[in-house]
């Protein structure tokens, strides 16, 4: 979420908010019920990882930081959030290169695009049998 009346947008509209192969393929590794809990499991911890980036960047701890910003990446790219995972790592790179100075419109899109994912995995969790939330 744009915070502070930012006009903060989810960038990079040629990678998907979630990319369905991705998701296809974690249901082929672990099953169709695990990946379906594992995106349900994601949204649910979104506003803790973003708290947790957010506090990291804020505090000036660039540990916390990269460790905040690799989880997001990581657990992004297994549950087929492109745009997010693509964001995560731009994040990743800024704390690496810059002693953890984040713009704040980046760390804006960064809220604003795992908003968007969690409402479209949310959405597609009815299709696995789950209320959509």
């Amino acid at each position: 979420m744009a915070a502070g009346g930012s006009t903060a947008e989810c960038p990079d509209h040629t990678l998907p908010l979630v990319d369905s192969a991705a998701l296809d393929a974690l249901a082929e590794d672990v099953g169709p019920a695990s990946a379906a809990a594992f995106a349900r499991d994601f949204a649910a911890m979104w506003p803790r990882r973003r708290a947790r980036l957010v506090r990291a960047l804020g505090r000036g701890d660039r540990d916390a930081a990269l460790e905040a910003a690799l989880s997001l990446r990581t657990s992004s790219v297994m549950v087929g959030a492109a745009r997010l995972a693509g964001l995560a790592e731009r994040v990743e790179g800024l704390v690496r290169t810059n002693d953890g100075a984040v713009a704040p419109d980046l760390l804006a899109a960064v809220g604003l695009c795992g908003d968007l994912t969690v409402s479209v995995l949310c959405r597609g969790a009815g299709g696995a049998g789950q209320a959509p939330a």
